[in-house]
């Protein structure tokens, strides 16, 4: 019998094997449906990324200072995000998801038009701090419809396309903000950024239908009722694989937001490039190799196997790896170091982000899948997206009032050493997922 700390896990069952079984169409549907929603998260990235290389006008046009920028790239949209997150993950596993997320790509997209219309520095907060709220729905929503679209062998790797996104809408936000601004200012930019998302919405509307829950899970899986936030909680932290990977993922989150940042304010100030210019060249060495690394761990896991210790030991390996070579890619004071030392980073640094969501999705019972993911999405942001940026920004701050000639590189660099805390984490929750394997740990919930 299984064990009652067990009960909301998903025991596989013989339809995950089935090829008869599909989630409302075929696989060429399937994939379509998948992609569609990449572009969803590429959408959520642009709108969310594109200020990050708008930073320096809108610094110059309201003379704001750089702890200032972090609390406007950080908590002005982490703090929102976070707070609308749990009632939108709850929303996820209690409505239709594919409505819920085509209306909140309609808002956020609007909120980003508005942006471009405010005049003083209070005004863009408050427009941030919409977006944050509305885009807290997108991920939970995403997360939950392909867990019920594609069976669980098969997350590993599917996850790693949507997760791609973060880093496509890097690449985009960075390329089109760039382009855009130096033709039309920081306003037109944000402007333009808003089109896609509306055109997305719209295709969503027309086009995908709402998957049946738990369509590869057991019927004992299917029945179980959406439990509440405090019941997620609870099983996230009794839990100890889920809970460490869940703590591995936030902190690396604290890393790769708060290094990638900061990137193109650090190739204007330090190597003197001209905006236009810094938003190519971080696509180049953050959007691209980290939309790259995403992949690859999805190919690694499709490839090898997809077995908890495996997955784990892959994020907790490329986290560590990653950590030195962002460290010189901030430290280096050679333009060309910097850049292969940051596309280095940006590549390895990524790998964890969709074999992660995979182990604590295959933990969780279909109903419990939106609340789960919109927790750690929450976590991953609100201590990731709002600590990161703000660490460097103060960081920096801190050290220029010290003295020192090159503040931000060397706060971007500590910041890319704590890497190293996360690749610790993700293999504490590896031995945790080894000792699981034995009947007794089973049995005390590990």
């Amino acid at each position: 019998m299984k064990p009652a700390s067990q009960a909301n896990e998903i025991e596989p069952t013989a339809s995950e094997y089935d090829s008869s079984v599909t989630a409302g169409g075929g696989n060429a549907y399937r994939l379509y449906v998948l992609w569609l929603l990449f572009f969803v998260y590429v959408i959520h990235h642009l709108d969310r990324n594109i200020l990050l290389l708008l930073q320096e006008p809108i610094r110059k046009e309201f003379a704001l200072s750089d702890s200032k920028l972090g609390m406007l790239t950080g908590f002005a949209y982490a703090l929102p995000f976070a707070l609308a997150g749990i009632p939108f993950g709850a929303l996820a596993d209690r409505v239709t998801r594919t409505r819920m997320v085509a209306l909140l790509v309609i808002i956020w997209s609007g909120f980003t038009a508005i942006s471009g219309l405010a005049r003083s520095f209070a005004a863009l907060v408050v427009a941030r701090a919409a977006i944050g709220a509305a885009e807290a729905g997108a991920p939970p929503g995403i997360i939950s419809i392909l867990s019920d679209t594609f069976p669980r062998k098969s997350r590993p790797s599917v996850m790693s396309i949507p997760f791609m996104g973060p880093f496509i809408g890097l690449l985009t936000g960075s390329i089109l903000g760039g382009t855009a601004a130096a033709a039309f200012g920081w306003r037109g930019a944000l402007f333009i950024a808003a089109v896609p998302g509306m055109l997305l919405a719209l295709l969503i509307l027309l086009t995908v239908r709402e998957p049946a829950r738990g369509v590869f899970d057991s019927d004992a899986a299917r029945k179980l009722p959406a439990p509440p936030v405090s019941a997620v909680l609870g099983f996230a932290m009794r839990h100890v694989r889920v809970r460490d990977t869940i703590l591995a993922m936030v902190t690396a989150s604290i890393v790769a937001i708060g290094v990638a940042s900061w990137i193109p304010v650090l190739l204007m100030r330090m190597y003197g490039l001209p905006l236009a210019k810094a938003g190519l060249f971080t696509a180049l060495i953050a959007g691209l190799p980290g939309a790259s690394g995403s992949l690859f761990a999805g190919w690694i896991a499709a490839r090898f196997g997809g077995r908890d210790n495996q997955l784990l030991r892959l994020c907790g390996t490329a986290v560590g790896v990653a950590a030195p070579l962002g460290f010189l890619g901030a430290w280096a004071g050679s333009l060309p170091l910097a850049i292969v030392g940051f596309t280095l980073w940006g590549f390895a640094n990524t790998m964890f982000i969709g074999p992660g969501h995979s182990l604590y999705l295959n933990a969780a019972a279909p109903r419990m899948r939106g609340t789960l993911s919109a927790l750690v999405v929450i976590a991953c942001n609100l201590v990731g997206a709002g600590l990161g940026p703000l660490l460097v920004g103060s960081i920096s701050d801190l050290l220029h009032a010290l003295g020192d000639a090159r503040p931000l590189a060397h706060a971007i660099g500590l910041l890319a050493l704590m890497g190293l805390v996360a690749a610790l984490l993700f293999l504490l929750a590896r031995a945790a997922a080894v000792r699981s394997a034995s009947p007794s740990s089973e049995t005390q919930g590990n």
